[in-house]
């Protein structure tokens, strides 16, 4: 299949990157420089402002580095469209309808999604190969660049061969599309805490199928959105439940009692 062998051709080079990177220090520490860099992402007089680097990124930009695109997609995290868990859905769906054959559709509900999801993993590929089936080579490479940038931020952000090197992945399952990206299988996933405690998703990979290789992907921001979503989601039901007992109530001003709102029949 086309998608998945010409980006075993194209990241193969991301692959020994991996291999290589942090073999003599840490270039990006999840613990240390998250929460920093993601404020700069919000500073709109930053070089690192989101926004600015969102358009450098659409513009395919080839003087965008490694470190630049990795606080894009931290920044991404405070973008109200990231929704983690609930994303998984419709990139699925996408994928699906290339499985089926549905090109047209795919691109239309591709295109779609990536207007407010500008760096999903999943959905960029998908889109390659769809405008790939379409015979539209030129927007199946611009589309695979922009699968080039994700990819080589994430090497960037860490080897992901040890809990303390972790790969930063913004989607809860990129580690699962990352590895079949570099020409690997995946043959189990899981999830733990590092020694730090930051949630991973954790990947057993195989090169020929013989052996395992265990790679690792920080998702804690990940975790962190859909706890604060299902608090948030707590709060507002509780809020609408509380503000609909109030509407219900009225004082009659002559009792001085509380009386239930009858509707009017």
């Amino acid at each position: 299949m086309f998608m998945r062998s010409l980006c075993f051709l194209l990241l193969m080079a991301i692959n020994f990157t991996a291999t290589a990177q942090n073999t003599s220090g840490q270039a990006f520490d999840y613990k240390r420089d998250f929460k920093p860099i993601l404020e700069q992402t919000q500073d709109k007089g930053s070089p690192l402002f989101y926004q600015k680097l969102l358009i450098r990124f659409l513009d395919n930009d080839t003087s965008l580095s490694n470190a630049e695109t990795l606080a894009l997609m931290i920044g991404y995290t405070e973008d109200p469209h990231y929704k983690p868990f609930e994303d998984m859905e419709p990139e699925k769906e996408v994928f699906d309808l290339n499985d089926e054959g549905s090109f047209e559709e795919a691109l239309v509900k591709g295109k779609n999604y990536l207007q407010k999801h500008p760096l999903s993993l999943r959905v960029l590929k998908e889109v390659s190969y769809t405008y790939h089936s379409l015979k539209k080579e030129d927007s199946a490479n611009y589309y695979m660049d922009l699968v080039d940038k994700i990819m080589n931020a994430m090497t960037y952000s860490g080897n992901g061969k040890k809990p303390e090197t972790p790969m930063f992945s913004l989607g809860l399952a990129d580690g699962e599309y990352f590895i079949p990206n570099v020409g690997m299988k995946v043959l189990n996933k899981d999830t733990d805490w590092n020694k730090d405690n930051l949630f991973m998703e954790i990947i057993d990979a195989s090169k020929s199928g013989d052996d395992h290789i265990n790679y690792y992907f920080v998702i804690q921001h990940a975790k962190e959105k859909i706890d604060d979503d299902k608090v948030n989601d707590s709060v507002d039901k509780k809020k609408k439940k509380d503000d609909k007992k109030k509407k219900d109530k009225k004082w009659n001003k002559d009792d001085k009692t509380k009386t239930t709102e009858v509707p009017v029949q």
